[in-house]
């Protein structure tokens, strides 16, 4: 596939790294050699590592912004459903469309980054949160469905890129930085699901619908341009020079060498588990984000918004649960198979608790959000390590999302479609707990998985 000079120099560069260590600011060298009368220029080194703190910053503040605009919805099912007169499968769409779009444009995503760069095509994604947040909630029925189209694409759009910057800037804390921007997903995630009815119930739903997207797309948007500006490779140059960071060095294929011959992961055994492993992984995840509320408003007897509250427990734990990874992985040295085999059994326990003892949603909710957190860091931290370069990330990336997104799609209609013509939450739960399981057998063998694709594949095969 070809690609712009400017997107391949965005490709191949590490943002800013220093000789000798990846994304470490040079002052931190200079700050123990250059002195004072005697003493450590700390300020000096104090100053260029907080400026060198800054991309990160902004990666995490875009972060905020990929799937709040979807979880504001569900706590504002009935009062979406009650004014334009929706059913539950039709409501369940505001849902599942988003999550079908993930799936479907991830490629034509994937292109668009491939030609013009990770820094150009974040803006795209941020201008078009915040245009589908505006036109889902005020263009009437037509444009509830448009506007939730539109933030799809563009979500999916941010869903290759953060991964494939992450890849590329830092890649030897791989671990921490997706557990950190998986953190920073679930911390809006959370506040927009426990607040959406207060603020619904003084501004009304449109809104309370709207406002996330606007407000994080306007400022996410503001700031990303500042930081990462269209044709620069990584960040600015002012902040490079206030991070006292040296030139820039190409992040995995050596300095001035193009990318690596692609490899065949079309074939890949690794990269066919993974798929599997987070089609069940997401089925699961929206489903329960869609219905949560609605179900434990029905178990425990809770208004709309205390249910929106309770429901938050689940996004809330999520918030430490991609911490697990760096800490299992690192100073208690658990293998990926027996961390992956532990966080799939805790991320079963929230659809098992639900139907075996739904009285202790508390203990289930908390549970269960901490292993998705989990779950979908440890995933994606695999195709980090395991991808050769940037563009093989990438390619990666795309083929998991295709597979995962699309199937998940399907999983808030259908839980609400079992939920509707049961009038109970039984069988929902119970087709939860079976697609939960084979992605959680998938995820342990991707994690034992040894093989590797083919070398290469033949000029012009594409992107695997």
């Amino acid at each position: 596939m070809g690609r712009s000079p400017s997107a391949l120099a965005d490709e191949r560069t590490l943002g800013e790294a220093a000789p000798g260590r990846v994304g470490t600011p040079a002052a931190l060298d200079a700050s123990r050699t250059c002195s004072r009368g005697g003493r450590p220029m700390r300020r000096r080194w104090s100053t260029a590592w907080l400026w060198g703190l800054v991309p990160v910053g902004v990666v995490l503040l875009a972060s905020t912004g990929l799937r709040s605009p979807i979880a504001v919805v569900a706590p504002l099912v009935s009062d979406i459903s009650s004014d334009l007169g929706l059913d539950a499968p039709t409501a369940a769409l505001l849902t599942s469309i988003p999550v079908l779009c993930f799936g479907l444009l991830t490629p034509a995503a994937s292109w668009l980054l491939g030609r013009v760069g990770i820094n150009h095509g974040m803006l795209y994604c941020l201008g078009g949160i915040v245009l589908g947040s505006l036109i889902r909630s005020f263009a009437g029925m037509a444009g509830l469905l448009a506007g939730t189209v539109l933030i799809g694409a563009s979500l999916a759009i941010g869903n290759i890129a953060v991964p494939m910057l992450i890849g590329r800037q830092f890649r030897h804390r791989a671990a921490l930085l997706m557990s950190a921007y998986t953190a920073s997903v679930n911390i809006m995630v959370t506040f927009v699901t426990a607040t959406a009815v207060p603020i619904a119930t003084v501004v009304g739903w449109r809104w309370s619908a709207a406002w996330v997207g606007v407000a994080i797309g306007v400022i996410a948007f503001a700031v990303w341009i500042a930081v990462y500006p269209p044709g620069v490779r990584g960040a600015s140059a002012a902040v490079r020079r206030r991070a006292g960071l040296t030139e820039p060095t190409p992040s995995l294929d050596g300095p001035g060498t193009v990318a690596s011959a692609p490899r065949a992961i079309g074939r890949w055994r690794f990269v066919w588990l993974l798929q599997v492993a987070f089609a069940g992984h997401t089925i699961s995840y929206f489903s329960m984000t869609a219905w949560l509320p609605l179900a434990l408003a029905d178990l425990q007897g809770l208004g709309a918004a205390g249910a929106g509250v309770a429901s938050s427990v689940f996004q809330a734990a999520g918030i430490l649960g991609p911490f697990l990874v760096p800490v299992l992985a690192g100073p208690l040295r658990w293998s990926p198979p027996r961390m992956l085999a532990v966080i799939s059994a805790g991320w079963l326990l929230l659809p098992v608790g639900l139907l075996v003892a739904p009285g202790w949603w508390f203990v289930w909710s908390a549970v269960g959000g901490l292993a998705q957190g989990a779950f979908f860091t440890a995933l994606f931290v695999s195709v980090v390590l395991r991808s050769r370069d940037v563009d093989e990330n990438r390619r990666i990336t795309t083929r998991v999302q295709v597979a995962g997104y699309t199937a998940a799609a399907a999983g808030p209609v259908l839980a609400g479609l079992i939920y509707e013509h049961t009038s109970g939450w039984t069988l929902p739960f119970a087709f939860v707990v079976a697609v939960l399981a084979v992605g959680s057998i998938a995820a342990v063998a991707s994690a034992s998985d040894v093989s590797q694709p083919a070398e290469a594949v033949a000029p012009g095969a594409g992107v695997g």
